[in-house]
């Protein structure tokens, strides 16, 4: 499910139209495992003229550790709890992009967090399409690695279940990064503008962009 060099390439050519400040929070991007939130969060953050952070990158400059050899290692535990201080150390830098791990709301302190400190955006594969790359997926991941297909199903449905206060959701499969990146752009601009999501956040209904009409979204982009 990675994306080529040349779809990164076009991506860029949209830039510019992201350069306004959305919210003044930090702006924090969920969803499973191998669904982009880094590539997709590199470029937001671009976009915005925002620092970028990694959940799973910052854990392994604290702890000198990859996130891959605390799970291979049976230490998950000890991974979540230097994860939680991640998120609590971002989510107090002001207005960044924070990409989170896929397990990063397991822990109710930093769900907590996140979901009234940040605007939460929930990068949604379903589960249909995701299927289709568990193989791709899965390499590499010692968390994965020997799981069954409704063993991973299982998993899937309890993250996304932490997944479900996000005040955006953004369908991102069958589409290229490009059109993602336009998407995410589009989509907070107008949620900024419909919701007053910077000042009301955590009391606001979620803005599901799979219910909006594209071609819409697609004009109000270029206005």
């Amino acid at each position: 499910m990675g994306w080529t060099d040349h779809e990164e390439s076009d991506a860029s050519r949209h830039m510019v139209a992201g350069r306004a400040r959305v919210f003044d929070r930090p702006i924090a991007l969920a969803g499973f495992m191998g669904v982009g939130k880094s590539t997709l969060g590199k470029l937001l953050a671009e976009a915005l003229d925002r620092d970028f952070f990694d959940t799973d990158r910052e854990v392994e400059r604290q702890s000198g550790r990859t996130p891959n050899d605390f799970f291979a290692n049976g230490e998950e535990a000890e991974f979540r709890r230097i994860e939680a201080q991640v998120v609590w150390e971002l989510v107090t830098r002001g207005p960044v992009v924070i990409a989170l791990g896929g397990g990063a709301l397991l822990d109710p302190t930093s769900r907590n967090l996140i979901q009234h400190k940040t605007a939460l955006v929930h990068l949604h594969v379903p589960w249909t399409h995701l299927r289709v790359h568990l193989p791709e997926i899965a390499e590499g991941r010692p968390l994965l690695k020997g799981k069954s297909v409704p063993e991973i199903h299982r998993m899937y449905l309890a993250r996304h279940h932490t997944y479900q206060r996000a005040a955006l959701r953004i369908t991102v499969s069958r589409v290229s990064i490009d059109e993602a990146i336009r998407t995410v752009l589009t989509a907070l601009e107008l949620v900024r503008g419909r919701t007053a999501l910077a000042s009301a956040l955590p009391s606001r209904a979620r803005v599901d962009v799979d219910t909006w009409d594209q071609a819409w979204l697609r004009q109000a982009g270029r206005e």
